[in-house]
């Protein structure tokens, strides 16, 4: 990770600067950080004459692999969960395993194209979030899928907004392959485009499961939102 930041600096003594003025902070916490630091200035490798002009090719190398298995493989590396389905009957079969293997009872889901589907798996649904402690599973659709990261583009223009993205246990996104793009920027390049002057007040970019490691540096999951991700991607016509 350290060498690949060390790309953004045009001279050993640019980083070093850095370094220095890290280590005059004094504090115990930033011994580690410190460490880190001189761990990777032993290991990293500097680029004579990178200018400020440098592309991002140089930065992000384009994959040779198809988006779907760049999405997968970033999704699993974040404990995600990753589903593939030929078509929404399919999606409707994968519904009704999840349900039996998660146990989903009553499930939260406001938009109206995903409430037909969920009624297919015979799983029962409400549009209003009202009882939070009753709520385990929020479903819904998302604006875009990053494949470079595994991450789930959302606004608050989707149906249940905030709510299905932060109180339940377990969040199901249902997206179609076409809604799959390499990087934020095009997935932000196309919320622009399709609400174009009327933007959403909230654009958030989901990846994985909530977490922190906040307390003693331990990693949770599940303290600031769901705490299990699932991702189910419906084949494009």
């Amino acid at each position: 990770m350290f060498n690949e930041l060390c790309y953004f600096f045009n001279t050993f003594e640019e980083l070093l600067s850095l370094y220095l003025k890290l280590e005059t902070m004094g504090e115990n916490s930033k011994s580690i950080i410190l460490d880190r630091i001189k761990t990777g200035l032993s290991k990293a490798q500097f680029r004579e004459g990178f200018s400020d002009k440098y592309s991002k090719e140089e930065i992000y190398h384009t994959p040779e692999k198809p988006l779907i298995e760049i999405f997968e493989a970033e999704l699993v590396k974040i404990n995600g969960r990753f589903h593939y389905c030929e078509d929404e009957g399919d999606a409707v079969k994968k519904l009704k395993e999840l349900n039996v293997e998660n146990e989903l009872d009553t499930v939260f889901c406001s938009d109206k194209n995903l409430t037909g589907m969920l009624s297919k798996a015979e799983i029962g649904c409400i549009s209003e979030f009202a009882d939070l402690d009753t709520i385990k599973t929020g479903v819904s659709a998302c604006e875009y899928l990053i494949a470079r990261f595994g991450s789930v583009l959302v606004s608050s223009a989707i149906a249940g907004a905030r709510k299905v993205f932060s109180f339940p246990h377990t969040h199901i996104v249902i997206a179609y392959e076409n809604q799959l793009v390499l990087e934020i920027e095009e997935g932000i390049k196309g919320v622009s485009s399709k609400y174009k002057n009327a933007l959403p007040s909230q654009i958030t970019n989901i990846t994985g499961p909530s977490r922190t490691a906040d307390i003693e540096k331990t990693l949770i999951l599940g303290a600031h939102g769901p705490k299990e991700l699932i991702v189910i991607i419906i084949k494009s016509l």
